[in-house]
């Protein structure tokens, strides 16, 4: 029997896509600007917020405000491109993507708090680099104001979220960069 269709409606989900089995869906930088570009493209068709995003190696995470159902769609045509470009270049046949994205509601400013402190952490826990500030393939870098955003991110949800005014970033920051154990 099928898997019934999510019952997602407006709001802001944390999503999270893995790889089939064990494989990659990241390879080289040049897998994950693809990716970024067609991440941006395809919201912008679906006109979807991406407000904070992380890529690793096996998976990626984003923080995406939606109108209505439609992200369903949006991350089938945004897995089959990328897939089919990825199995391309590397020369590979197999599914590239499990099944289903993990989506999850958030429902609170705190929630919001919490889940873009985990996607900037989420590099330091797979051992790829010591400080979240430093992983060149997150959003976060862009949200604490150290650098231009790679493609566009719709921040107006985190700026509330971390308080409003114009020194949110620095707010953002020093989120970001309490130790993990402090939480």
């Amino acid at each position: 029997m099928p898997r019934r269709p999510r019952a997602l409606s407006e709001g802001i989900y944390h999503l999270a896509a893995h790889g089939s089995d064990t494989r990659y869906l990241f390879l080289h930088d040049l897998d994950r600007e693809d990716f970024l570009a067609r991440l941006a493209a395809t919201w912008e068709q679906f006109e979807l917020a991406l407000l904070s995003y992380v890529l690793l190696g096996s998976h990626y995470h984003a923080l995406v405000r939606i109108p209505d159902a439609r992200l369903s769609l949006a991350l089938q045509r945004l897995h089959t491109e990328y897939s089919r470009r990825h199995n391309r270049r590397h020369e590979r046949s197999a599914h590239l993507f499990r099944a289903h994205a993990m989506t999850r509601e958030i429902r609170s400013d705190e929630q919001l708090v919490a889940a873009c402190r985990y996607l900037a952490w989420n590099p330091v826990a797979a051992g790829l680099v010591d400080d979240p500030l430093d992983w060149p393939w997150s959003s976060a870098r862009a949200h604490a104001g150290l650098e231009q955003p790679r493609i566009p991110i719709a921040e107006s949800d985190l700026r509330a979220a971390f308080g409003g005014g114009d020194d949110w970033r620095k707010r953002y920051r020093a989120r970001i960069e309490t130790s993990n154990d402090e939480g």
